[in-house]
């Protein structure tokens, strides 16, 4: 076996994994942040007096809670700890050491962060705005209706196909993550604002003189919409809605299961509808769901009137 003292130094270690990481194909975002996070561990290396390949499990403890110290996120720093982790794994896989000292290297505990949602006034507002008169309008109609309707994920609604409407029964074949397909309702009211949408789709095609394409929603070229492009739309009538800053698109998922919690279905049946693997996924908006009961308890309660 080389060792590290025979190869070379920690810099030129982290060259080499570098460079692999890129024969290997890594995005260009992901070898960005990989240099950055490494830069990060060279620095310290530098301050700490490393003796190169002697490091160890207890020397790597001390980098992490350096970025503890320098106030980075809990995010931040389990991004950074999962590069150097990746990086000391190549090196001990390589047979450039021979002990992998960050095998036992831990994230910091991360918070517990409840998704954002709309109220049901904020979602009303939401939906009312569009009013659909030409192709675009219709379709944002529809693009908000249905993600309220439905809990679809963005990525599961410019995924559907109009052969995925089974509108005589008002249900949605969804494919999820996993490649998981499931059927999902919606409510008469999205049902007629699809229909409109359905109408301004086949006007524009004929229009436009352009083929026959599967996607439900097509852009302004006549192929598919992308998930960028529905996201941007979203922004932009959240905006226009007046609805709170710093609300995502996915929040109209996020408030799709906490309504529907909060006026009574079973978590359960929420987590059929949303397509999650785990209960425990679905559970974190039990949390919301407490959250709004605290707040009626407050209005109600005679005493805590006073």
């Amino acid at each position: 076996m080389v060792t590290g003292k025979e190869w070379g130094t920690l810099g030129e270690a982290v060259h080499s994994f570098q460079l692999e990481q890129r024969a290997r194909g890594v995005s260009p975002h992901t070898f960005r942040a990989q240099a950055g996070d490494l830069e990060k561990l060279l620095e310290h290396a530098v301050r700490a007096h490393w003796l190169v390949w002697e490091v160890t499990p207890r020397t790597l403890r001390g980098f992490a809670l350096e970025l503890g110290d320098r106030g980075l996120d809990p995010a931040s720093q389990a991004r950074i700890l999962s590069t150097v982790r990746g990086f000391f794994k190549w090196l001990w896989e390589t047979q450039r050491i021979e002990k992998n000292p960050a095998s036992g290297l831990r994230n910091p505990k991360q918070p517990k962060r409840l998704p954002a949602f709309l109220t049901e006034g904020e979602s009303r507002s939401l939906l009312d705005l569009p009013q659909p008169v030409d192709f675009p309008t219709a379709r944002l109609a529809c693009l908000l209706e249905l993600l309220y309707a439905s809990g679809l994920r963005v990525s599961e609604l410019v995924g559907l196909d109009l052969q995925d409407l089974m509108m005589d029964q008002r249900t949605l074949r969804v494919m999820g993550k996993g490649r998981k397909e499931r059927q999902v309702p919606y409510h008469a009211q999205a049902a007629e604002v699809l229909e409109s949408y359905l109408a301004f789709r086949s006007s524009f095609l004929m229009v436009k003189a352009l083929p026959p394409i599967p996607a439900l929603f097509l852009n302004q070229r006549g192929g598919r919409l992308t998930t960028t492009s529905v996201r941007a739309l979203l922004r932009s009538a959240l905006e226009a809605a007046a609805v709170r800053s710093r609300v995502s698109p996915h929040a109209l998922r996020h408030s799709f299961a906490t309504h529907l919690l909060n006026h009574g279905m079973d978590l359960r049946a929420i987590q059929e509808l949303l397509g999650h693997a785990s209960l425990s996924t679905t559970q974190r908006y039990t949390h919301l769901g407490l959250e709004e009961l605290a707040r009626t308890y407050e209005k109600a309660h005679p005493r805590a009137k006073s």
